[in-house]
């Protein structure tokens, strides 16, 4: 029992000693806290608590300023006569080492900094330790972040000239290739509508950073407001570190508002410290400061051979030449530099140092605004890796979640069409929107919704003086509508001031022309090879060269033969050229089909000669202007290309006004396309349109005179609707159309996405081929029956063929040949059969049976010379009268037979 008694009275004496021993430690580390009166309330409250909490190694006084001059300051600490080991200076340093500052560095007392300007020249002794992470280094997670978000030009609005230093690291990495930055100073107690007027209107920037205190965000972004109609397109970067603690749920800004801070709301610990929750990061750095103190005086303690007895006691802050700096300044601040608070257990996370006392591997976190104004956490940034992570972008949707948009087009067919009798707009922009939203709605944003309107505007351009568009362009500039959507091309010249979509068509640059009205159908156009005179020359000189052939055959004694060859001595000379046998062997040279007699004088030879090589010639003619012929019936002009064009002067040719056709020549380096531009520019009268429709129609007017340079897709259309147009040459150029919007705008990602499904699906297509090919739907559109919708012939009609109603002529001629010679064969038989009954003796009717009877049996290879008779000759007795005519008619036959020779063809 004594043994137990003694144990216990030993471990009271132990506890009684400690109790005193920390009792003086607390004794001998006294600390100054030093405030101004614009220092927040709950800074100095958390000062109280800390440095009055029994349990810690120090004990505080605090000090709130009323004179902004630091030697004051000083000499007051220096009155009341208080020695400290440490001082916690709330106050701003204005970038300088203030008396206080240069008093505690010779004493060597550590001096615990919370503002964010260092000073520019430290001192040597190295005593200051700044608890606020270094402006160049927070700077650099505002340049990481613009160049993630690759911002093109963004302004730069300031209140004070100290953003310059916090921001430098921005400045300075901003290349030079870019635009340059626009500066603009705001003011706290001003009106500052007219500067974001300029910022947003003038300049039209969609990128900002605004570095100024916290309790003046609220009042710069209602006037923001105020100016800008939209802010949905807006990018605007809040640089102050308490940014994300100030309520903006009053106010309706749809924009992306980033800000970046060093703390997050931490309730929990700062209950148990009995401190509501505090807003101001100059609180959170206070409380890392005297929690680290301690952690650094304990370090201290356990690492020095002082015991608690005889550590020696601060100096007063009274630097006179006399007073000795502080014995353990040093280790004290040897502690704070190589003690470190780990992230869990400080407010502002991890708390580590450099040898000079610089905040270092430290994070920081951003949030941007929600639907409901108010800051999400979103990611964080490492100063030691400089990288940036994205930890919870999903959850803050970039745009409100129910919006009625607004679409703007322009009345341009197929794309809008307004329909005479009131009906509805229709068109491919009506039916292309209705799907994009459709499936925004089922996979995305179901409250989103659309209207297409025209407000009678063109597609637009830069009006010149000004950094203003007209036309659509203009109306997506000032954020008067949402989308822009028509035959809208994607340039560079446009996409520097507004975004487009990716494309939902692709296209090029081709030109328009009429088709000559195809030439009635000839049914003799074999004739037309050769002139009219032509062939009435060739008529002529054959009729002349068989007579010329006759005479000369006639006169020539070779072509005199003997009729039976085995009669060596002939009674007879036989001549078989009539002019009968001369005309069949001209034709026949002239069809190149030969003849089987051919001429044996010298003389009947060489003209027979002379008509074969003219023969010749004039059947090579034929054919090839045949060919020519038939091939010029075919091309409707010599165009053929935009160089065809460019090399003649027959052809005028022309573009739309300021559309992306007409820019495409004016900044074309091509030598072609820059003679067309000149061409077009100097024209007189001009043909420079103002919309497609009037080039169209210029064009159907100048009966194959004028050329229009547009789209291809655009031509298309037209030759759906009237077949004299067609689509001439490849096309000049590719190019895309797409969805303009502003820039920056968060609804890109969502037109993309339905558009790349649509795409997917086919349904680009199918809605291409509803208004660009035919529909029975709709009767207005006229079917061309030569041309499909590419401007190339049918299937059925051969465009290199011969046809059928170009060449009936010939088989007329056929048709009409066979005929007279069927009727002459007959009128043939009809002689022969009366010649025969003349000779025999015998009726004309049993001649003709005769006759008939043979003729009709093809078995039958020979007949008789003359037919058998049936009854003896008539020996009637004729009038002298006619005897006397058929004496003459005899007599003149004769002679026609000994001339022409009918008889005797071979």
């Amino acid at each position: 029992m004594d043994r137990f008694k003694l144990l216990f009275i030993l471990a009271l004496v132990l506890q009684i000693c400690q109790i005193k021993a920390i009792t003086s430690a607390r004794s001998q580390f006294p600390i100054w806290g030093l405030f101004t009166r614009l220092s927040d309330d709950k800074t100095v409250e958390v000062f109280r608590k800390f440095a009055n909490d029994s349990r810690r190694s120090y004990f505080g006084k605090e000090k709130i300023s009323r004179s902004p001059d630091s030697f004051t300051v000083s000499l007051e600490m220096c009155d009341e006569g208080f020695r400290s080991s440490a001082i916690v200076d709330a106050r701003p340093t204005r970038g300088i080492c203030d008396n206080v500052c240069l008093r505690s560095n010779k004493l060597q007392i550590p001096h615990l900094t919370l503002d964010w300007e260092p000073a520019v020249s430290a001192p040597k002794e190295g005593f200051t330790i700044s608890y606020y992470p270094p402006p160049d280094v927070i700077s650099k997670v505002y340049a990481t972040y613009i160049k993630k978000k690759d911002w093109d030009r963004f302004s730069f609005m300031y209140e004070d000239e100290g953003s310059f230093i916090r921001l430098q690291e921005v400045i300075n990495t901003w290349e030079n290739d870019k635009k340059p930055i626009l500066f603009k100073k705001i003011y706290p107690e001003g009106d500052n509508r007219e500067t974001f007027k300029h910022v947003f209107k003038v300049a039209r920037l969609s990128y900002h950073i605004i570095d100024c205190k916290a309790d003046n965000i609220k009042k710069y972004l209602e006037e923001i407001t105020s100016v800008v109609n939209y802010t949905a397109y807006q990018n605007i970067l809040l640089t102050s570190l308490d940014a994300y603690t100030v309520d903006l749920t009053s106010i309706n800004i749809e924009g992306n508002v980033t800000t970046w801070h060093l703390t997050m709301e931490q309730k929990d610990k700062w209950a148990d410290n009995r401190i509501d929750n505090p807003k101001k990061i100059e609180t959170y750095l206070a409380a890392d400061a005297l929690s680290h103190l301690e952690k650094s005086i304990k370090y201290m303690l356990d690492n020095i051979h002082h015991s608690s007895y005889s550590i020696p006691q601060p100096p007063p802050l009274c630097y006179d030449g006399r007073t000795q700096p502080w014995e353990m300044g040093p280790n004290l601040r040897d502690a704070l530099l190589s003690t470190n608070t780990a992230i869990s257990q400080g407010f502002t996370g991890n708390v580590e140092f450099d040898d000079k006392g610089k905040r270092v591997n430290f994070m920081l976190h951003y949030s941007k605004l929600n639907n409901e104004s108010q800051f999400v956490y979103v990611g964080n940034w490492n100063s030691t890796t400089d990288k940036i992570e994205d930890i919870n972008l999903n959850y803050v949707p970039d745009v409100k979640s129910n919006i009625t948009f607004r679409v703007v087009t322009r009345k341009e067919a197929p794309y809008y069409i307004v329909p005479k009798n009131g009906d509805p707009p229709k068109g491919y922009v009506i039916d292309l929107m209705d799907e994009i939203f459709k499936y925004i709605r089922e996979k995305e944003h179901p409250g989103w919704f659309h209207v297409v309107e025209d407000p009678g505007l063109k597609v637009g351009g830069p009006i010149e003086g000004s950094r203003r568009w007209s036309g659509l362009i203009g109306e997506i500039l000032e954020h008067k509508a949402h989308f822009a959507i028509s035959d809208l091309t994607i340039t560079s010249e446009r996409n520097a001031v507004v975004d487009f979509s990716i494309p939902f068509m692709s296209l090029g640059i081709s030109m328009l022309f009429k088709v000559d009205p195809p030439p009635d159908p000839d049914m003799f156009s074999f004739v037309n090879p050769l002139s009219t005179d032509v062939w009435l020359y060739l008529a002529v000189v054959y009729i002349i060269t068989s007579l010329v052939l006759l005479i000369c055959a006639r006169m020539s004694q070779e072509d005199w033969v003997n009729p039976h060859p085995c009669d060596r001595n002939p009674k007879q000379l036989q001549n078989i050229w009539s002019l009968y046998n001369c005309m069949w062997l001209t034709m026949g040279s002239i069809m190149t089909q030969g003849c089987d007699i051919l001429p044996r004088g010298a003389g009947s030879r060489w003209i027979a000669g002379t008509w074969w090589f003219f023969a010749m010639i004039v059947t090579a003619s034929y054919t090839a202007n045949m060919s020519t012929f038939m091939s010029n019936n075919r091309r409707s002009n010599n165009i053929e290309s935009a160089k065809d064009l460019s090399e003649q002067t027959a052809v005028s040719y022309g573009a739309m006004l300021n559309g992306s056709t007409h820019k495409f020549f004016q900044n074309s380096n091509d030598p072609v396309y820059q003679k067309l531009y000149q061409g077009m520019s100097t024209a007189n009268p001009t043909t420079l349109t103002a919309n497609n429709d009037e080039g169209m129609e210029r064009v159907l007017r100048s009966k194959g005179k004028f050329v229009f340079f547009m789209e291809s897709t655009t031509i298309e259309y037209f030759m759906q609707q009237d077949c004299r147009l067609k689509m001439v040459g490849g096309k000049l150029d590719s190019k895309d159309y797409g969805i303009a919007m502003p820039k920056n705008s968060p609804h890109r990602m969502a037109i993309n996405n339905a558009i790349l499904d649509l795409q997917e699906k086919g349904k680009l297509q199918d809605l291409k081929n509803k208004w660009w090919v035919k529909d029975p739907d709709r009767p207005d559109i006229k079917e061309c029956q030569n041309d499909d919708s590419n401007g190339k012939k049918e299937k059925n009609e051969d465009s290199g063929s011969v046809q059928m109603k170009n060449t009936s002529g010939i088989f007329l001629v056929l048709g009409v040949g066979g005929i007279l010679g069927f009727i002459v064969a007959i009128i043939g038989f009809f002689l022969h059969s009366h010649e025969i009954a003349v000779k025999e003796g015998i009726s004309y009717k049993e001649a003709l049976a005769s006759e008939w009877r043979v003729s009709l049996d093809p078995r039958v290879l020979s007949k008789p010379a003359a037919p058998p008779r049936s009854a003896a000759p008539s020996i009637k007795s004729t009038s002298p009268s006619r005897e006397r005519s058929r004496s003459r008619a005899a007599s003149v036959l004769s002679f026609a037979q000994s001339f022409i020779n009918l008889n005797e063809v071979y």
